[in-house]
C-alpha cells in the first residue's frame, strides 16, 4: 500500500471500470452508481491531501486503492462517536479478477494496522448493502448500527478497533501461497 500520485489515475480508472462492469454483469445494487462515477474516484488520486492509498503489486499494476478519511457521514454516528479517533474507509475497490486473493481483507487489515500505528482508536465504514455489510463483519467489523436515509434506504455502520498487525505481511504472503495451492490443486484435478 502507498499513497496514490495523479500518475495513477489511468490504472485506478480501468481497475474501477473493471469493477463496475463486474458488478452490472451479476447485477448487483448500486453498479450504475459507480460507473457513473468511475473517473471521479479515479480522480480523487489528482487531488491534494486526497488521503487515496493504492494497492499495487511489485510492477506497480493497482490492485486496489480506498481512501481514508478523519470524518464519517455525519448520520451513522452519534456526536460522541464522531469525536474519537477514527479513519473511515471510503471508496474501497478492488480488482474483480483477483478476487480470490480477497485484496478487500488486506486493505482492510492494512487499515486497522496502520490506524493501530498512528494512535486511531478505530477504523469506520459504511455501506448501504446487506451483502456488503455481511462481508465486512467478516472482516471483523461489527455492525454498529442500522440507519434509514432519505430515499428509504438503509446505511449500515461499522467499526473495527485499531489493532497492530505485527505479521500482516506475513499473514499476506501466507494467504497468497494457500490460494496458489489451492488453485494447483482444482487444475490438476480438472
Amino acid at each position: 500500500m502507498r499513497p496514490s500520485a495523479p500518475a495513477d489515475q489511468p490504472g485506478l480508472t480501468a481497475m474501477i471500470q473493471a469493477r463496475s462492469d463486474w458488478m452490472e454483469t451479476r447485477q448487483l445494487p448500486n453498479w450504475r452508481n459507480w460507473g457513473r462515477h468511475v473517473h471521479e474516484l479515479a480522480g480523487n488520486c489528482t487531488r491534494h491531501r486526497s488521503g487515496m492509498w493504492v494497492l499495487t503489486e511489485d510492477d506497480g499494476r493497482i490492485l486496489g486503492c480506498t481512501t481514508i478519511l478523519r470524518t464519517s457521514a455525519p448520520w451513522n454516528w452519534t456526536e460522541v462517536e464522531a469525536a474519537e479517533t477514527a479513519y473511515y474507509l471510503s471508496g474501497t475497490v478492488t480488482d474483480p479478477a483477483e478476487r480470490h486473493r480477497k485484496l478487500g481483507s488486506v486493505i482492510a487489515r492494512w487499515a486497522v494496522d496502520r490506524a493501530a500505528r498512528e494512535g486511531i482508536s478505530r477504523v469506520r465504514r459504511d455501506c448501504r448493502s446487506s451483502a456488503l455489510a455481511m462481508y465486512y463483519q467478516q472482516q471483523n467489523f461489527q455492525l454498529v448500527r442500522k440507519v434509514s436515509v432519505p430515499g428509504g434506504q438503509t446505511s449500515y455502520a461499522l467499526e473495527r478497533m485499531a489493532v497492530r498487525i505485527p505479521d500482516l505481511i506475513s499473514q499476506i504472503l501466507q494467504h497468497e501461497d494457500v490460494v496458489r495451492r489451492s488453485a494447483t490443486a482444482s487444475s490438476i484435478h480438472s
